[in-house]
């Protein structure tokens, strides 16, 4: 076992795998990384848990083993694994309709939403019709009351459209209609604490000054810039409101609910609750193998790439990011975050950063380190 401290990276690794923290060195080295962390966890034990650079813009206050950061919809991943176990305890049946959950979901057709339907991102309420502002997140009861009276914008199972902000909201009610609980109180109660892991939707105060600030980098800037990669799909679904680090940074934005978007968590966290929800008897492995298997294939109208996603709303297989697996499931988050298992290698591996390049799918960064993961296997 390799065991750093020095000025750049901390942590440890395998010996077998010292190209991994060669890896993460380089990314430090380069103008689009500022600080960071990455686990991998095979057959229960961890191999490479390193962390490196900073929290702050101005690089002054260090990254250390338990900073966390905004991973954004790599939280999705996270929220999937929730309405697994929910599956699992027969309180929820992919098969029936969500209006039968939430009786308030109905009209202009959001009556035949199954609830795999949504989850799989073909109910066509991947935006709101409504102009919506940033503020209006911290108002779950006002975004969830405008989703539950507008029509969907295509008919269910019509066509694939990655619902990126509205369906943290959506399953979060669900989820709430069930349990009696917000998704942040569920999840604290059935992830978190069981696993002394730190995973947050609606991260305590007590936890804020270890966060890392968010930085966008001049490519997320660029993405969102580009005239060639906006369209109808993208001004709905991701412009509508807009993302910016500014309000990602706020304390009012780190202590609220916003499922889809401000999970915040580090690598050490996710890859553990992966290799947990993997390995143990948190759902059966009936439920698992239902709930990661392709649901729907096809073009993505939003992502505008052919996706892969499972009944409960798992990326699948994920290319080279996810590693050599067709098996393996997760999810990216906005600017470079992403976990994923691979069941074929009994792998957990998770990346978090806290600067935004302008990649939701195959950031280099983490490219780069699962390839140099998974040559040492």
């Amino acid at each position: 076992m390799i065991h750093m401290n020095d000025s750049k990276i901390r942590g440890f690794c395998h010996n077998n795998f010292q190209n991994v923290s060669d890896t993460f060195l380089n990314n430090l080295n380069s103008d689009e990384e500022v600080g960071a962390s990455y686990t991998v966890i095979q057959n229960g034990k961890i191999i490479v848990d390193i962390h490196g650079g900073f929290k702050d813009k101005d690089q002054i206050d260090p990254w250390n083993a338990d900073t966390l950061v905004g991973v954004h919809s790599t939280g999705k991943g996270i929220i999937s694994m929730i309405v697994a176990l929910l599956i699992d305890q027969k309180k929820l049946c992919l098969d029936e309709y969500v209006s039968n959950y939430w009786p308030e979901f109905k009209g202009d057709g959001k009556e035949e939403i199954k609830v795999r339907t949504l989850l799989s991102h073909q109910a066509g309420m991947y935006a709101w019709r409504e102009k919506v502002h940033e503020d209006d997140f911290h108002n779950w009861t006002y975004v969830v009351e405008l989703l539950e009276k507008q029509s969907p914008f295509h008919k269910p199972n019509e066509l694939i459209c990655y619902h990126p902000k509205t369906i943290g909201f959506l399953v979060g009610e669900l989820i709430k209609r069930i349990t009696k609980k917000t998704i942040g109180e569920f999840l604290k109660e059935q992830i978190s604490i069981p696993l002394n892991a730190d995973c947050f939707i609606g991260t305590p105060e007590v936890y804020h000054d270890n966060i890392a600030t968010l930085i966008s980098a001049p490519s997320l800037r660029k993405a969102f810039s580009d005239p060639k990669n906006i369209d109808e799909y993208t001004l709905k679904s991701f412009l509508n409101p807009g993302n910016r680090t500014k309000t990602a940074n706020t304390k009012e934005y780190r202590l609220a609910e916003i499922p889809a978007l401000n999970c915040h968590s580090n690598s050490k966290s996710l890859a553990k609750i992966y290799d947990f929800f993997l390995n143990s008897d948190f759902i059966s492995k009936n439920t698992l193998n239902q709930i990661t298997s392709i649901e729907v294939r096809g073009d993505d109208q939003v992502m505008k790439r052919p996706m892969q996603w499972s009944p409960v709303g798992f990326s699948i297989g994920g290319g080279k990011l996810f590693g050599k697996s067709s098996l393996s499931f997760g999810h990216t988050g906005w600017g470079g975050s992403m976990a994923f298992a691979d069941p074929d290698n009994n792998l957990s591996i998770s990346y978090t950063m806290n600067m935004l390049t302008g990649s939701m799918l195959g950031d280099q960064r983490a490219l780069d380190l699962v390839e140099a993961t998974y040559k040492n296997l």
